[in-house]
């Protein structure tokens, strides 16, 4: 009901959990394998023109229920192996990843029929015309591979009711986005802790994950073989998700880009959430996630004439005297809001409706930026609707008929 929020740390509460509350006779449809598929439209709150977006979003997300399969009887009957992928199309905006190299445009010329007046030359400002080139054609964009091993609620600690649950997560480097990173591959192992309150109705949880990437080259480079496109978002210097698409972020919240030219190394990531369910149809979650993201080492030696020079402590010299310092390894924290409301008319099929900003968590004069909506020139919020079809369910509804 939710999926486009299953990029967080914490388990998505979907299909293995479900098969958990089975009886233990039940016979497990599908050798435990489910499918969801997901239509999601994300919608830019940005109120200044041409910044405006408007994204189009196809979830495929299999999922393997091992554990309900093999292991129902023992302490890993909740094991699942789940995937995931998407697609994006950019229906309207400014993001340079769901362009591709056909260029629409000739050379430029004026776009006003301007005539000087005879006094003096002047001209009208009211016949000056705002010059729109056609941009080039679109593209789809699509994301990384997302493969993850998770067991949900494995063990609960006595008398304080808390669910523990750990997964392994790995990100396969199939978008255009990471092979200019030269990411080679990415591993996520995370934890997290739950708390069911007033007969499971309402739900906390944190959770805590180490990202760690692995790339060929500290900076981006396209592959003169393949010519992999350098696709970034937006012009925004302090968007926390400059290197990363748009496709790529709504399958992974967590997941960031590039910074000055410098690839991310790891990542420390947090999240806490919790939720409501009001009763089987409409539910209520909120997400908050904190990234502290790590750049690789750029280095500081530099050599003039022979002569080797530390350009970091200089560097460090010359903030001290101002009252600054430098940060040169790290990205710098950045924050997610993600709220739903969910609603599931049917077993097969949910209804969501979200509202996600995605933002530093500092301002770039150092004070506190609220991170739940941004609607100025920033683009940091994107409201989004979707509907999710999980295809097992819906063929074993047949089956039965």
């Amino acid at each position: 009901m939710t999926s486009a929020a299953y990029g967080q740390l914490t388990p998505s509460p979907g299909t293995a959990a479900s098969i958990e509350g089975q009886k233990k006779d039940d016979k497990v449809p599908f050798y435990g394998l489910s499918f969801d598929f997901t239509i999601n439209d994300g919608t830019g709150l940005n109120s200044v023109g041409q910044n405006y977006r408007n994204d189009l979003i196809f979830y495929f997300e299999p999922t393997w229920n091992v554990g309900a399969r093999f292991f129902k009887k023992t302490w890993a009957k909740t094991f699942a192996i789940a995937a995931r992928f998407s697609v994006t199309q950019e229906l309207s905006g400014t993001d340079d990843s769901s362009f591709n190299g056909v260029s629409n445009t000739g050379p430029h010329g004026t776009c006003s029929n301007i005539t000087p007046s005879s006094n003096g030359g002047l001209v009208d400002p009211t016949t000056v015309g705002y010059c729109n080139p056609a941009g080039n054609d679109r593209r789809a964009d699509y994301s990384d591979v997302w493969l993850t091993f998770k067991l949900p609620k494995v063990y609960t600690i006595p008398k304080l009711a808390v669910s523990i649950s750990p997964s392994l997560r790995f990100v396969l480097p199939t978008s255009q986005e990471s092979r200019y990173q030269t990411l080679q591959i990415a591993m996520t192992p995370s934890v997290s802790l739950s708390r069911n309150f007033w007969k499971d109705r309402i739900h906390v949880g944190y959770g805590l994950g180490f990202t760690k990437n692995f790339h060929s080259q500290p900076i981006g480079q396209i592959d003169p073989q393949t010519g992999g496109l350098a696709g970034t978002t937006g012009g925004n210097s302090f968007d926390g998700t400059v290197g990363t698409s748009i496709s790529n972020f709504y399958n992974d919240p967590s997941r960031v880009g590039s910074v000055g030219g410098y690839n991310v190394n790891y990542q420390v990531t947090q999240s806490f959430s919790g939720g409501i369910v009001f009763n089987d149809k409409w539910s209520f979650d909120i997400l908050y996630l904190l990234l502290n993201a790590y750049t690789y080492d750029p280095g500081c030696n530099y050599a003039v004439n022979g002569q080797s020079y530390d350009l970091c402590q200089s560097g460090n010299a010359v903030a001290a005297n101002s009252g600054s310092s430098l940060n040169r390894d790290t990205k710098g924290p950045n924050q997610v809001f993600w709220a739903t409301l969910g609603y599931q008319p049917l077993d097969w099929l949910g209804v969501s409706l979200a509202l996600i900003t995605f933002s530093p968590t500092y301002k770039p004069d150092s004070t506190y930026r609220q991170g739940i909506i941004s609607t100025d020139y920033n683009a940091f919020s994107t409201v989004n609707l979707s509907a999710t079809v999980t295809i097992d369910k819906l063929v074993n509804k047949f089956r039965k008929n």
